[in-house]
């Protein structure tokens, strides 16, 4: 973290530094009882360690690192749904198929029922013909 220091002495290196209420690095050596050393404004202060909540620690990591993991977990994200996509299309594609392949089947089926129909019709109106 080379940006990281004391923010009233700029310090770089130590051990134990602190974050203040009001947003400032501190080292050990510069932290007053009560109010931050550079403002002046009261505050309370946080030790900067492993043990801080996630949402604290994330102001001490390097944001490229940060961008790179959002951007996997987006990435597995967009894969997921991309596949659930794809899973769908193919399952409406096969659906579609079939019933295109059921609909020429019913169409052949009726093209042999209207010609059987004509062929019967035919038939039937011969011998009103003949009597006439």
């Amino acid at each position: 973290m080379d940006w990281f220091h004391c923010n009233s002495c700029f310090l770089r290196r130590g051990n134990n530094f602190v974050v203040s209420s009001c947003g400032h690095v501190l080292c050990e050596s510069c932290i007053k009882p009560n109010h931050c050393c550079v403002c002046q404004s009261g505050c309370s202060y946080l030790p900067i360690s492993d043990q801080m909540k996630p949402q604290e620690q994330m102001f001490f990591r390097d944001p490229i690192s940060l961008i790179q993991a959002r951007l996997e977990h987006i990435a597995q994200i967009a894969t997921f749904q991309r596949k659930q996509k794809e899973k769908i299309m193919a399952f409406h594609k096969h659906k579609f198929l079939e019933m295109e392949r059921r609909l020429k089947e019913v169409n052949k089926q009726c093209h042999r029922q209207v010609s059987e129909l004509r062929k019967e019709n035919a038939e039937l109106k011969k011998p009103l013909s003949q009597r006439r």
